[in-house]
């Protein structure tokens, strides 16, 4: 999660490995969707 969000950040980091991305503000159904894809 991350407060500092450019364009093009989300890709950026996903190609260097993270599993996922979300930038603030964020709504609550969106994180709590996130959540639940990786404890599946």
């Amino acid at each position: 999660m991350t407060a500092f969000a450019l364009k093009g950040d989300k890709e950026e980091f996903l190609n260097a490995g993270c599993d996922d991305y979300i930038s603030k503000p964020f709504n609550n159904q969106l994180f709590k969707d996130l959540i639940e894809k990786y404890l599946r």
